[in-house]
């Protein structure tokens, strides 16, 4: 099945520098981050407050200057944390600016095992010891570079990235070939057809037996399969990527809400305000004046 809508489109950088720099921030509350993936690797680096990040099977609590690593492929997240508004940066590069132009050393060592993963680097940056502070520190440097544009940027970038990978490998662990990686696997590429189904279908009724096909599983097993992965119900799941496309339109355009409820899956208008109020914090009229007021 094809899983490109599941795939982030961005274009990161420019193929002479595929590199760029996200400084985001969000309310209290306020939904982060769509389980999404892309080809690029990346870090993301909380610079206020805390939220909850999942990468692949994993979920973690991050706290303001710690930091998580995305490999290239890994389906991730972020999810607020109740009473705490969040910033962080996010660092994105493609594999092709630390790769070396021939096979060498470097690119078999290195490069290449961290993209294919026979080697699981880290995945969460607390600063709790020497060397993840060294590691953030210069994620630090390399983002504040980027965004000053400073003169010799993609060579201090390029220096840096080489130093963070040395670290990084210094402290993985290589990944066993058992029963456990080989389902781990499984159920991450069991869960990209589920949300790529979502996501391809949400305009329209979506029935757990629907999505349970998908993952070929029971309901039941289905149900507590995604609740595993995802940290949430299926419904509630599908119910907050709606309304988060609904939220967009209500931004972008003069439609009307009941329209908008009806384009964005919901058949009822009472469900969709109710809905609509849990997982953004407003009412959708409250919402689109809040945003037109702010974007003034």
């Amino acid at each position: 099945m094809n899983r490109d809508t599941l795939k982030e489109n961005r274009i990161h950088g420019h193929p002479m520098y595929p590199v760029s720099v996200y400084k985001l921030q969000y309310a209290a509350g306020e939904p982060i981050l769509d389980c999404h993936w892309h080809e690029e690797l990346e870090f993301l680096i909380v610079t206020s407050g805390r939220a909850l990040f999942q990468v692949g099977t994993e979920m973690m609590e991050v706290s303001s200057g710690q930091a998580v690593f995305i490999p290239s492929g890994e389906i991730h997240a972020g999810f607020p944390l109740e009473g705490s508004p969040c910033s962080f940066d996010a660092f994105v590069f493609h594999s092709d600016f630390v790769a070396s132009s021939t096979y060498d050393s470097i690119q078999e060592k290195f490069i290449a095992p961290l993209l294919n993963r026979p080697y699981t680097p880290p995945i969460q940056l607390k600063g709790e010891l020497d060397w993840e502070n060294h590691v953030l520190a210069l994620l630090q440097d390399m983002i504040r570079s980027n965004v000053e544009a400073e003169p010799l940027r993609e060579l201090t970038t390029k220096a840096r990235l080489y130093l963070i990978i040395a670290e990084m490998f210094s402290h993985a662990a290589e990944r066993a070939q058992d029963t456990e990686a080989y389902m781990n696997r499984e159920k991450t590429e069991r869960l990209k057809t589920v949300l790529h189904y979502i996501h391809e279908h949400y305009q329209e009724p979506i029935r757990l037996k629907e999505l349970a096909v998908q993952a070929n599983m029971s309901e039941g097993h289905f149900c507590r399969f995604f609740r595993e992965m995802m940290r949430t119900s299926a419904i509630d799941y599908v119910n907050r990527f709606r309304t988060r496309q609904a939220a967009i339109q209500l931004e972008q355009s003069d439609h009307q809400i009941a329209a908008i409820a009806l384009d964005t899956g919901f058949d009822n208008i009472s469900y969709f305000v109710r809905v609509f109020k849990q997982h953004i914090g407003h009412t959708p009229s409250h919402y689109r004046k809040k945003r037109q007021a702010e974007l003034r």
